[in-house]
């Protein structure tokens, strides 16, 4: 086989391109930090990366959720410690009215409840982020109140608006619980005997005292103890779904981490590995150069010198 002058420098030119092509492969993990820069260099590994990145994805998602419900058990939970503590507050005063023979003093006293009513309406229709707390998914206010007082609760009682957030592939968790649950509105307030709601309740239980009834204050404590065990009952819930979703977000951040961990094995160069392998890929280079500019034809111009 003849091998020309042009042969040998096409082939020359091939390995130094070979050379040159293995130097910046080098150059490029290194400067990126990846060893897959193509799907191409690593099908197994791209298709792997790719379905972790998407797990990461919905994952994150979930600690959004996460975070969102957070916000809403936090703040629910803020709202009825202060009802239980009004609720307390008013049981104090009940007490009070049913021992007590000043009318001056059940006067003061009415005057308080009043305003613990009224508290507990405003309580009641709390907002977060823009949409009503203890409202479901309803627009707007949790509790209206008619010109002669009367109360309207949305969502009505007996309609459980679960407001959810889904915190795992499997796992939804309830953030909300309702004004009309929690201040004991009965579904039907027109039936013969039905309880009213707590608002409605000491709103009534003031005038009683107002006029010096202290046999409806000695019978009001009773409600007023059940009153305060429905909110305890709701904070309970609230607390329940919050361990609940800590106890997600617990396990979400150990998955990201052992996803980040594996995607990284995958993908990232190692820095130690990667500066070996350009320091050995630019040694080869430079051999490479230097043995062609010996074995190659002389130009004409070197020639003539």
């Amino acid at each position: 086989m003849r091998v020309t002058s042009e042969v040998l420098v096409t082939r020359s030119l091939d390995r130094l391109q070979s050379r040159l092509t293995a130097y910046e492969r080098s150059q490029s993990e290194l400067s990126t930090g990846r060893k897959i820069l193509t799907p191409s260099d690593d099908p197994g590994g791209a298709n792997r990366s790719m379905s972790l990145r998407a797990s990461m994805r919905a994952r994150n998602q979930e600690l959004r959720n996460s975070n969102d419900a957070m916000g809403w058990l936090n703040n629910a939970d803020s709202q009825l410690q202060s009802a239980m503590e009004r609720t307390r507050r008013a049981r104090d005063l009940t007490v009070d009215a049913a021992t007590l023979k000043d009318p001056g003093a059940h006067r003061a006293i009415a005057t308080e409840l009043r305003a613990i009513a009224d508290e507990l309406v405003g309580i009641a229709n709390t907002e977060h982020m823009g949409r009503p707390l203890f409202g479901g998914y309803a627009d707007g206010e949790a509790v209206a109140q008619d010109a002669d007082g009367t109360l309207t609760f949305d969502p009505p009682a007996g309609q459980v608006d679960q407001v959810m957030r889904r915190v795992s592939d499997t796992e939804q968790v309830r953030v909300n619980t309702t004004a009309a649950e929690w201040l004991g509105a009965p579904e039907d307030p027109q039936a013969p005997g039905a309880p009213a709601d707590l608002v409605t309740f000491l709103r009534g239980l003031a005038d009683d005292v107002d006029a010096g009834d202290q046999q409806a204050a000695t019978q009001a404590l009773g409600t007023l103890d059940r009153a305060t065990d429905r909110i305890a009952g709701n904070l309970t819930d609230i607390g329940a779904a919050t361990n609940r979703v800590e106890s997600a977000k617990a396990r979400v951040n150990d998955a990201l981490f052992a996803m980040r961990t594996e995607l990284s094995s995958i993908e990232d160069v190692d820095i130690a590995e990667g500066i070996m392998e350009l320091q050995i890929q630019e040694v080869g280079y430079q051999a490479t150069l230097q043995a062609l500019s010996k074995a190659l034809p002389p130009s004409l111009g070197s020639f003539l010198r």
